[in-house]
């Protein structure tokens, strides 16, 4: 159910549980140090500003006050100039400040009393009421022996203060700062003490929840990975092999609606690029027959016109022998052409064929024209397309041999190769030059087109264009030829498609 949970939730929805799991547990952690650390920065602060603070009245507290007492009890001094603060003893830069000891006394009581925090019932709580306490009697007996300064006769009972009170109550004063002291400075180490444990207990837990945080989120985070990377992955791989023409590659969907998306669009995609691609292989198709059929259309009547001429022009000469040849030869001609209507015909067929129109060229051009047809006799059964080798050898008869003085030779070959079948049709004619060459074999690789004012091409060019409709990348057809001394075609055939010839 959890799974399924999980499955339900966006790529959006898994990063924010990602970082649910991850940050809050790592951010209560810190907060709680954080804190921690603020509670023993505040303490301490508290004690340090306590200790201070006895510290400056445990250094000068009790020597100050029982000088200031000192000089008022044996009457160097007049006492009542206290009411203006301090007395200056002397005119010169080394002149002693006498401080004034109810003020010391006011500040003592203000600061033990008011500006030192403590906690009630503690030791040092009562060490500061011991402290204020003594401070409330001193204040007592230094009024009395300032009263008395005033008044004659008072010396012996101010000694007697001096003596017994005043000193004695700073030096309880000081006794009591100096314990206060002692058990700040108790509380600062059991509060260190403390402070340790804690930190212990925090990085104990903290590495605990970190190794605990650790764990779910690479899981966690392995998971959503996975979740995006294996539909991504899968995705680019149906891209791939669509881009090298699969075009029945089609996207998986998977758990993760964003990626389904991309896979729903790209599969729209693909069906629409295959609807395409068959519809424009149709059209190319039929329009290529189409065309190739009528420039056979174009071919056909042309030689027919001309041979039927011959055969008029001989009658008309009393050569019944030859109109009888010819005549059969005409015949055997266009039934391969016809053939029932197959476009695939045996090896033997195209050989009759050939041999039929080049008798019937050979009693037309006599002593201008020479063939031979070398044929291996072990490809005869092979089948192949119809109507290849006839345009050759009409284009190497109109314009390699009919053009020479003397007449020329025709030879056509035929065997087996190593992954088909190989015909040529070599001439001993004029032969082109290198511009005419290149420019043919632009035509018959499908790189220019054919003008329809040079159709002195058209043969050579549909041979090319139906052996590669039909044949593919398994054919090939190639021109050499030097000028005045001949031409040979190359055609190249490979292994033969059974289900096309059927289909045909």
């Amino acid at each position: 159910m959890k799974n399924k949970g999980f499955r339900k939730l966006t790529l959006k929805m898994r990063l924010s549980l990602l970082l649910f799991v991850i940050a809050i547990p790592l951010t209560g952690m810190i907060l709680q140090i954080l804190k921690t650390i603020q509670n023993y920065s505040e303490s301490y602060s508290g004690i340090m500003s306590n200790l201070k603070i006895a510290n400056e009245y445990n250094i000068t507290f009790k020597e100050d006050m029982e000088y200031s007492m000192y000089r008022v009890m044996i009457g160097l001094i007049d006492a009542s100039q206290f009411e203006n603060g301090d007395i200056l003893e002397g005119a010169t830069e080394y002149a002693t400040v006498l401080k004034n000891p109810l003020n010391m006394i006011h500040s003592a009581r203000y600061a033990f009393g008011n500006t030192i925090e403590r906690v009630p019932g503690t030791d040092s709580d009562i060490k500061i009421r011991g402290i204020l306490s003594c401070l409330d009697t001193l204040e007592t007996a230094v009024t009395r022996m300032i009263e008395n300064s005033a008044l004659p006769g008072t010396y012996d009972e101010n000694v007697s203060i001096w003596e017994n009170d005043i000193k004695g109550l700073c030096s309880m004063i000081q006794e009591y700062i100096t314990q206060y002291t002692y058990y700040e400075l108790y509380h600062m180490e059991e509060l260190q003490k403390q402070m340790d444990i804690q930190t212990r207990q925090s990085v104990a837990i903290f590495i605990a929840l970190l190794i605990g945080i650790l764990v779910l989120g690479f899981a966690l985070s392995t998971t959503i990975t996975q979740s995006v990377t294996r539909p991504i992955n899968s995705l680019k791989k149906t891209a791939e092999r669509l881009g090298r023409g699969d075009l029945e590659a089609r996207a998986e969907l998977y758990d993760l609606e964003e990626i389904n998306v991309l896979a729903r669009t790209f599969n729209k995609m693909s069906d629409e690029i295959a609807e395409l691609m068959e519809k424009t292989r149709q059209e190319q198709k039929n329009l290529r027959e189409a065309e190739l059929k009528l420039l056979q259309a174009q071919i056909n009547p042309h030689f027919l016109y001309n041979t039927l001429d011959s055969i008029v022009w001989m009658a008309e000469g009393g050569n019944s022998r030859q109109v009888v040849e010819m005549t059969t030869d005409l015949s055997d001609f266009f039934r391969t052409v016809l053939s029932g209507g197959n476009d695939y015909i045996t090896i033997a067929e195209e050989e009759s064929h050939i041999r039929s129109y080049l008798k019937i060229q050979k009693i037309r051009y006599e002593d201008i024209l020479d063939y031979r047809i070398e044929i291996a006799p072990a490809i005869h059964n092979q089948v192949i397309l119809k109507m290849i080798l006839q345009p050759i050898v009409e284009n190497a008869l109109y314009h390699g041999i009919k053009n020479k003085r003397g007449g020329g030779r025709i030879i056509i070959r035929g065997s087996a190769c190593e992954d088909g079948i190989q015909f040529e049709v070599e001439d001993n004619g004029t032969g082109m030059d290198e511009a005419s060459l290149h420019a043919l074999r632009e035509k018959l690789q499908g790189r220019e087109p054919l003008s329809s004012s040079k159709r002195n091409s058209f043969g050579m060019y549909n041979v090319a264009q139906r052996i590669r409709m039909y044949y593919g990348d398994r054919s090939e057809i190639t021109v050499t030829s030097e000028k005045g001394i001949g031409t040979c075609v190359r055609i190249h055939l490979g292994q033969f498609d059974e289900a096309n010839y059927k289909k045909s």
